[in-house]
């Protein structure tokens, strides 16, 4: 089926009246995907939630900045939730929405019970971010349904790695990261990387993650927690080694998106005569894991979108 181009979407969006308060107007169909339909006002709403919940003011430039951000993120929400349905996933894990929920409070500095009552008066709808997150977590975990079992990772090498490092007896740098991964197809590469260095600038890491990262680490702000230096490659070592705290990496350039990491904070461990080598192979592993679960993800997310008829109305 036909895919629309990126930059078709844009152009098609210059047209759109956000701000109309024409209750026809904002139910009317924009976007077909598939069996899923995106209304002007799930667009116009979708612009000023990301705006309000990563501390930024709602005026024109900043529409103009996210509106075809805020489409893609649409279209990917919808091509998810088509993809649960397929799948029959309906169970929600209430524990990790509610955890997310108080993030949200806690980074607004608003109280946990009076976060809808925030929702409303700024005229953005809670029900529908409460949908997209409950679509998030369970996005992944149909990912680790579908793809668990045909993640292959040799023992041999894993138990080679952690011996080697043992062996040695030396210091290991553990890192606390936060990442934002964006995709850059259809988009100028260096106009992407200039845009999410100023929007760091501007609003931070964690907003700029939360706004434009398509990796799962988005909802908690890019924040992907301790990692083992052993367990990075080499490539990304390099780029992270002599990062100090607070300090954030060049852009990595991936086949079809870029990363940049932040170093939240590091810590030296020394190696031990009784260390437990147990510990160190499921840190290995779970890095691994992490890794092609995310790719798993990515690519399984592109095919949908590649199999999926995408209109514009």
């Amino acid at each position: 089926m036909k895919m629309i181009k990126i930059i078709f979407i844009q152009i098609c969006l210059m047209i759109l009246v956000i701000n109309s308060s024409n209750s026809s107007i904002e139910n009317k169909i924009i976007v077909k995907v598939g069996n899923e339909i995106i209304t002007l006002f799930e667009l116009e709403n979708k612009i000023n939630t990301t705006l309000i919940l990563t501390n930024q003011e709602i005026n024109q430039k900043n529409i103009n900045k996210i509106k075809n951000l805020s489409l893609k993120k649409l279209i990917d929400n919808k091509l998810k939730q088509n993809e649960l349905k397929k799948y029959g996933l309906k169970k929600k894990n209430k524990s990790a929405i509610d955890s997310h929920m108080k993030r949200v409070s806690k980074n607004l500095n608003v109280k946990y019970i009076d976060l809808k009552s925030f929702f409303k008066l700024n005229n953005i709808d809670y029900d529908t971010y409460i949908k997209e997150v409950e679509t998030e977590y369970l996005w992944q975990r149909l990912i680790v349904e579908i793809y668990s079992s045909k993640i292959k990772i040799d023992d041999k090498d894993i138990v080679s790695e952690a011996n080697d490092l043992i062996n040695k007896r030396v210091e290991v740098v553990e890192f606390q990261l936060a990442e934002i991964e964006v995709n850059f197809e259809g988009e100028s590469k260096i106009n992407l990387i200039n845009e999410i260095k100023e929007s760091i600038n501007s609003i931070g890491f964690s907003n700029t993650a939360k706004k434009y990262s398509i990796s799962s680490s988005a909802l908690s702000g890019g924040k992907i927690g301790w990692i083992n230096s052993n367990s990075i490659n080499n490539n990304l070592i390099g780029k992270l080694i002599n990062l100090n705290k607070g300090e954030i990496s060049d852009e990595i350039i991936n086949t079809n998106n870029l990363i940049f990491y932040k170093m939240l904070d590091r810590r030296v461990k020394k190696i031990s005569n009784n260390l437990d080598i147990k510990k160190i192979k499921d840190e290995i592993i779970a890095k691994k894991q992490n890794d092609l679960l995310n790719l798993y993800s990515s690519s399984h997310l592109s095919k949908k979108k590649n199999n999926t008829s995408i209109e514009i109305q």
